[in-house]
C-alpha cells in the first residue's frame, strides 16, 4: 500500500485473522509494526500537507500579483481601449460588437461607459446619443416593418446609454426618448417583469433586471436635475419622476418573486433550474442600484423595508433589498468557481447567441456586494480579465472554446468590473474599518462639511472619515458653490442662482452636474454630491451637503 507516490509500504504481516485475536507475542509484533507504520504515515501526511499548502500559497500569491498587475494598469488600458473605439466609431456614431460590426444599440451603449471611464466626453459621445436617439424606436419595430425585432434589449440596453453620461440629458432628444422608452416599458410589462420579446408571457430575469437598473439611473438622474424643470422636448421632470417610480417597483416586486431560498435566481423564470451566477449578478446589480442614492432633500431614494422574496419555488420570506443584495454577493463568492473563469450562455435571448462574461460580471456584483477586491476568491478572474488584455487590437480579449477575439462587450464588463473594485477601494481607504462584507459598497460618500479654500478650491470632508479632499475647481463652478454657500441655511432656488451667475435657468443643472462629477473625480470616482437637488421657498432648488 502507497501514499501517494511517495512513501514507505506498510510492513508485510503473515497472520491468520484469528492471530489477532489471541494474546501473545505475535499480536504484540503486529500491533508494534502498526503503530510505527501508522506514526510515519501521520508525518508524512502532515509535510505533503505543508508541501501542498505551501504550493497552494505560492500559487495564489502568484496570482493575487497578477490581479494587481491588471487593476494597477487599468486606467493606461482603459485609455486605450478608449482611443481603439474612437479610431473605429461608425459613421452613424455607433458600434457593434467587433471593431468591424454593423452599429447596434446594445454594443453603442456598452461602448460608453468605456469612454466615461476614459474620461472622454465631447463629440464623440454627443454622436452615440445621436445614434441611440434615432435607433431606438426604429429598431424596436416588427422586422416585417423595417425593425430588428420587438425585443426588450433595445429599449433596456438604450435607456443604460442614454444615462451614461449624465451631463448629456440635455442633448437634443435624450430626454424625450428616455420618455419614449418608459411609455414603452408602461404598455409592454408582463406580470412580474418585462418578456425577452414581444409576444411572451414569460418574465425574462435579464431583460427585467437591466431595465430596473436603467430606470433607476433615470429616476437618479431626475432628482439631480430637481423637481419641475421643463428638458428639451417638454419632458417635465416631476412628472417622468411619476411614471418611472411605479415601473421600478413592478420590476423589484418581478426579481424578488423569483428569487430562490438560497440567494441566486435560476436562468429561467417559472421552472426550477439550476441557479445561474450571470442571472444572479444582473439581479444583484438592479437591486443594488434601486436601494442606492439619494432623494431631493437628503433622504435616501428608497425605502428599504422588509419585502416578500420567493415564491415561484417554495415558502416566501421576508427581507430587506440590503439583505438580498447581501445574500447574493454571498452566494456569488461561494460558489466562484462555476463563473471565475467563464463565460454564460443565455438561452432566453431570441435571435442571436448571447454570452454573458460572467467572470467580469460576477466580480462586479460580488465587490458591489461588498466583497473587498483583494478577496482571494476573487484572484482567478481578476488574473484572467488581465490576461485577456491583447495590446495589439488595443481591447480585451473574450474567452472561448473558438479562440479569443476582441469585443465591446469584453471591454465593457472588464471596465465595469475594474470600476467597481476601484469605487470599493477608495471607500475603503475612506473607512478603514468598512466589513468586506458591507453591503454599501455602492452607496454614496456622504459630505458632511464643506468649507472655501484658498483660489478655486474647496475641502470637503466625508463622513465617518477623517481625511480631507481638496478639489480645484474652474472659475464658473466655484462660483456655483460660492453662491449657496453663502446663501442663507447653504440653500438657493434655481431662479436665484441663475440670476446671480447670469445665466439661463435651464443651464443651472448642467453646471451642477459637472460641479459634482468634479468633486466625485476629487473623490476617486466614489459617488459624491456637493449640491443637492430640492425645493427650496416652494420652488425648485439646491443646498449644500452638509448643511
Amino acid at each position: 500500500m502507497q501514499y501517494g507516490s511517495i512513501g514507505k509500504s506498510m510492513p508485510h504481516v503473515s497472520l491468520p485473522l484469528k492471530s489477532m485475536c489471541r494474546p501473545g507475542c505475535m499480536q504484540v509484533e503486529w500491533l508494534d509494526d502498526l503503530r510505527s507504520w501508522l506514526l510515519e504515515r501521520a508525518s508524512l501526511e502532515v509535510e505533503l500537507g505543508t508541501f501542498g499548502r505551501a504550493i497552494r500559497i505560492r500559487r495564489r500569491r502568484g496570482t493575487m500579483k497578477s490581479a494587481r498587475v491588471g487593476l494597477a494598469a487599468f486606467e493606461a488600458r482603459a485609455g486605450h481601449a478608449a482611443r481603439t473605439l474612437l479610431q473605429n466609431q461608425g459613421y452613424d456614431g455607433g458600434w457593434g460588437l467587433t471593431l468591424t460590426s454593423v452599429s447596434s444599440i446594445v454594443n453603442t451603449s456598452e461602448v460608453l461607459p468605456v469612454l466615461r471611464a476614459a474620461g472622454i466626453a465631447g463629440q464623440p459621445v454627443r454622436r452615440a446619443l445621436d445614434f441611440l436617439t434615432c435607433a431606438i424606436a426604429e429598431h424596436c419595430q416588427p422586422r416585417h416593418k423595417g425593425g430588428r425585432g420587438e425585443h426588450t434589449r433595445f429599449v433596456a440596453f438604450g435607456l443604460a446609454g442614454l444615462l451614461s453620461h449624465p451631463r448629456f440629458f440635455h442633448h437634443d432628444a435624450v430626454a424625450e426618448v428616455a420618455a419614449w422608452c418608459v411609455g414603452w416599458l408602461e404598455d409592454h410589462h408582463v406580470d412580474h417583469g418585462w418578456p425577452e420579446v414581444l409576444g411572451l408571457d414569460d418574465t425574462s430575469l435579464h431583460q427585467t433586471a437591466l431595465t430596473v437598473h436603467g430606470l433607476a439611473q433615470l429616476r437618479g438622474a431626475l432628482y439631480d436635475l430637481g423637481p419641475g424643470l421643463r428638458l428639451p422636448g417638454g419632458v417635465e421632470t416631476s412628472s417622468l419622476l411619476r411614471r418611472v417610480e411605479p415601473l421600478i417597483e413592478h420590476g423589484v416586486r418581478g426579481l424578488l418573486y423569483h428569487r430562490r431560498a438560497s440567494g441566486a435566481w435560476g436562468w429561467r423564470t417559472y421552472v426550477d433550474t439550476d441557479p445561474s451566477p450571470s442571472k444572479t449578478a444582473l439581479c444583484l446589480l438592479a437591486l443594488s442600484a434601486v436601494r442606492s442614492g439619494t432623494g431631493p432633500d437628503g433622504e435616501p431614494a428608497y425605502r428599504d423595508d422588509p419585502r416578500e422574496t420567493g415564491g415561484v419555488h417554495g415558502a416566501e420570506q421576508e427581507k430587506q433589498l440590503s439583505e438580498v443584495v447581501t445574500d447574493a454577493g454571498q452566494w456569488l463568492l461561494h460558489n466562484h468557481h462555476r463563473w471565475e473563469t467563464f463565460v454564460e450562455d443565455d438561452k432566453d435571448v431570441q435571435g442571436t447567441a448571447w454570452e454573458h462574461m460572467a467572470y467580469a460580471l460576477c466580480t462586479q456584483a460580488a465587490v458591489r456586494a461588498g466583497a473587498n477586491p483583494g478577496d482571494p476568491r476573487l484572484a482567478k478572474a481578476w488574473k484572467l480579465m488581465n490576461d485577456l488584455w491583447d495590446p495589439e487590437a488595443g481591447l480585451w480579449n473574450e474567452p472561448g472554446a473558438s479562440g479569443k477575439r476582441a469585443t465591446i462587450r469584453a471591454a465593457y464588463y472588464t471596465v465595469s468590473a475594474h470600476e467597481e473594485a476601484l469605487r470599493r477601494l477608495t471607500r475603503l481607504g475612506f473607512d478603514d474599518s468598512t466589513p468586506e462584507d458591507a453591503s454599501e459598497a455602492s452607496a454614496e460618500v456622504v459630505i458632511e462639511s464643506v468649507a472655501l479654500g484658498s483660489g478655486r478650491m474647496i475641502v470637503a470632508k466625508a463622513r465617518f472619515s477623517e481625511a480631507r479632499v481638496d478639489c480645484e475647481l474652474s472659475e464658473r463652478l466655484y462660483a456655483l458653490v460660492k453662491v449657496v454657500y453663502d446663501a442663507p441655511e447653504g440653500r438657493l432656488s434655481t431662479e436665484r442662482i441663475a440670476g446671480t451667475l447670469y445665466v439661463a435657468p435651464s443651464s443651472v443643472p448642467k453646471y451642477v452636474q459637472r460641479l459634482n462629477q468634479a468633486v466625485s473625480a476629487a473623490f476617486g470616482g466614489a459617488p459624491v454630491r456637493l449640491l443637492l437637488a430640492g425645493t427650496v421657498d416652494g420652488a425648485g432648488g439646491y443646498r449644500l451637503a452638509g448643511r
